[in-house]
């Protein structure tokens, strides 16, 4: 086995208190050789306990962030790092055992042409809250990529990590997906390691939009991914206040971010979205899929994949007929995890 590369974890920070000491002790608790991992945070300015926790763990460097938002911050720390790979997490997710980056890494040290690596999972725990455990049931953040196919987490409904066109081949540990430009799967976050040069070939000025950036580097012809059997644990919405939430904050910055956007959101064309929009007014087809989600996996929290795709269609709904009236980024005020 060829020597370990060095990784640079990037975490953006803003009020992170909840979660931010787990996702700290989960990369400092590795058996990565220490002295190859640098931890490197750009702070929106918390008034919380964020930098005090930052400080106790030792992180190796803390930079403001004036953009506020984690596009912001990922361009300013993706020009820090100084390891041959970089891992983008955030301050809500957690590493899943201790062996994780050795894991993560070893697709991109066995095949030079695979240029990032990303888990297969989201961390299910029956502890969570039920709306967490959905989401890692299910695969996704967003229920409309549900129905797109265009998720990159594996998904008990549907068996799969992806449906978007592709080849793949097994091998060790981990899969190497070969990817068709104009279709990819929404990945660059939440446990993303990336070759540091890879990344840094494609400049991306004061903000990073992830799935346009791997979107942009697959059209380049770095289409060889790996999907590692891990896991990444994600506290992406505690109930459904938290999850509107978290969902207006995203619509709204697309919205006003939309002419520097690039990922090709309907390269499955519009019939997913209706379909999804028919699907939720009916309600029935829903259920059908929740009894699918029962069946593969006896959970309660199922249920809420019919709340969550009305939330969303709302959601989506009322921010399209606002944008033209009302074009800027959700405020950040207040922001806590």
């Amino acid at each position: 086995m060829s020597s370990l590369p060095g990784i640079s974890v990037l975490i953006p920070t803003l009020n992170a208190e909840r979660y931010l000491e787990g996702c700290l002790r989960s990369v400092r608790s590795q058996d990565y050789p220490a002295d190859l991992v640098e931890i490197i945070v750009a702070d929106a300015g918390s008034t919380d306990s964020t930098l005090g926790i930052l400080h106790r763990f030792g992180v190796d460097r803390v930079v403001p962030n004036p953009g506020v938002t984690g596009e912001a911050a990922r361009a300013i720390l993706n020009s820090l790092a100084t390891k041959e790979l970089i891992l983008s997490i955030d301050s809500d997710n957690y590493l899943v055992g201790t062996d994780w980056l050795r894991r993560i890494a070893q697709p991109l040290m066995d095949d030079p042409s695979v240029f990032a690596a990303e888990p297969m999972r989201w961390d299910y725990t029956t502890s969570d809250p039920p709306m967490n455990r959905y989401f890692a049931l299910s695969g996704i953040n967003d229920p409309v990529s549900l129905f797109m196919g265009n998720y990159g987490r594996f998904s008990y409904l549907t068996g799969k990590w992806t449906e978007m066109p592709h080849t793949e081949e097994r091998r060790n540990g981990y899969l190497v997906a070969e990817l068709e430009p104009g279709h990819v799967p929404t990945m660059g976050a939440n446990g993303f390691l990336v070759r540091t040069r890879v990344l840094q070939e494609n400049p991306t000025g004061e903000y990073y939009f992830d799935i346009d950036v791997v979107n942009e580097l697959v059209r380049r012809g770095h289409r060889r991914v790996a999907k590692v059997d891990i896991s990444v644990g994600h506290h992406f919405a505690r109930d459904l206040r938290a999850f509107r939430r978290k969902t207006r904050r995203r619509i709204e910055d697309f919205l006003y971010w939309r002419e520097r956007r690039q990922y090709p959101w309907l390269s499955s064309g519009r019939g997913p979205i209706i379909r999804f929009t028919v699907y939720t007014l009916t309600v029935v087809p829903l259920l059908w899929q929740v009894a699918r989600g029962w069946a593969k996996l006896r959970d309660a929290a199922w249920l809420y994949h019919v709340p969550v795709c009305w939330t969303t269609l709302w959601l989506y709904g009322w921010a399209v007929m606002r944008s033209g009236a009302r074009r800027a980024p959700h405020s950040r005020e207040g922001w806590q995890h």
